[in-house]
């Protein structure tokens, strides 16, 4: 079974904040990470913004989930460290059902 891990930060952020922790936590986690849509994201406005940035960690990956959770865990705190007024974030996670066999009709299914 995967896992969806999930980075969610809201608040003041800079044009180019999402693309740099989208590098960060590959770099730290060896994963690739995109980013998922909201309903006011990438604003230019200055004002307040949540940005959602999602990797799922698969069974049997190089790292285990515990250590990609901490290893995000540590790219974020460091991330909200760096800034003067640091926005909220948040990391979930959550099981990915493996997705359901392909019949084949020359075994019979």
């Amino acid at each position: 079974m995967a896992t969806r891990i999930s980075v969610s930060v809201k608040g003041l952020t800079g044009l180019d904040d999402p693309d740099r922790m989208i590098a960060e936590l590959e770099a730290a986690t060896s994963m690739p990470w995109r980013p998922e849509p909201v309903a006011e994201g990438r604003v230019l406005s200055g004002g307040i913004v949540e940005v959602i940035l999602v990797a799922v960690a698969v069974k049997g990956a190089e790292m285990t989930l515990e250590a990609t959770v901490a290893a995000v865990k540590g790219v974020v705190a460091r991330w909200r460290r760096e800034r003067l007024e640091p926005p909220e974030a948040r990391i979930d996670t959550e099981p990915v059902p493996d997705p359901a066999p392909v019949p084949d009709p020359e075994r019979g299914d």
